[in-house]
């Protein structure tokens, strides 16, 4: 069977399904979608500008029982808004910073490592529900 690229949508939406074993039918009758349109997300061209709504895509996201991350990757993948970044209230300058160092073409891959520890430590600090991490004591 000759494997063409799909657009990273329809890529990851077909991992998701296969990964719970579902049919395409099965999932389009759980999320409350035709099958066919199920068909469609996963076989879309690398440049199709045809994806689904954000309903749409947590209803697939529900179906599929997705994690918070799988659920971010499927809406970025659909050029959608991510939900943390929709908790925040919307993009600020911060994260536009933050996004703007890992971008970095000059960033080594170990600092771009280093910057992306630091700001899990940065972040369990203020997080209410996550231990700081250990100190190797």
């Amino acid at each position: 069977m000759l494997m063409t690229e799909t657009h990273p949508f329809g890529a990851l939406l077909r991992s998701l399904r296969v990964r719970m074993g579902f049919s395409q039918n099965h999932l389009a009758r759980m999320a409350g979608v035709d099958p066919a349109y199920v068909n469609r997300l996963e076989r879309a061209p690398p440049e199709s500008t045809s994806l689904p709504s954000r309903k749409v895509v947590m209803a697939l996201a529900e179906s599929l029982e997705a994690g918070p991350v799988d659920l971010e990757r499927l809406l970025v993948a659909a050029g959608l808004c991510p939900e943390s970044i929709l908790r925040l209230g919307g993009w600020d300058q911060s994260l536009g910073d933050i996004a703007a160092v890992l971008a970095d073409g000059n960033l080594t891959s170990d600092d771009r490592a280093e910057l992306r520890e630091l700001l899990r430590i940065v972040a369990a600090r203020w997080r209410s529900s996550a231990p700081l991490p250990s100190q190797g004591r």
